[in-house]
């Protein structure tokens, strides 16, 4: 069932946890059954889940570059003290 899900969350491009959250928040497969719902309600549903992902992603990689830009900026006024002390 991991294999499943995990080929699932490839073709998606997000991670595993993600996609459970996924399927959790939309019940079990059992009461989708039971509960008929539109497919394209379906589709609509994975996009979304598909596209926080991928927010959620990015804003990693945003907090990543802000943290380094931060470290790139304290080197270079480190370096500017450097120089005028001399």
């Amino acid at each position: 069932m991991y294999d499943e899900l995990k080929r699932k969350a490839e073709d998606m491009g997000i991670q595993v946890t993600d996609l459970v959250k996924f399927y959790i928040k939309n019940g079990l497969e059992g009461v989708q059954q039971s509960n008929p719902r539109n497919e394209n309600t379906d589709k609509l549903e994975e996009s979304i889940a598909f596209l926080e992902a991928k927010v959620a992603q990015l804003d990693s990689v945003v907090m990543d570059l802000v943290k380094r830009l931060k470290v790139f900026e304290e080197a270079e006024e480190d370096e500017e003290v450097e120089i005028k002390q001399d």
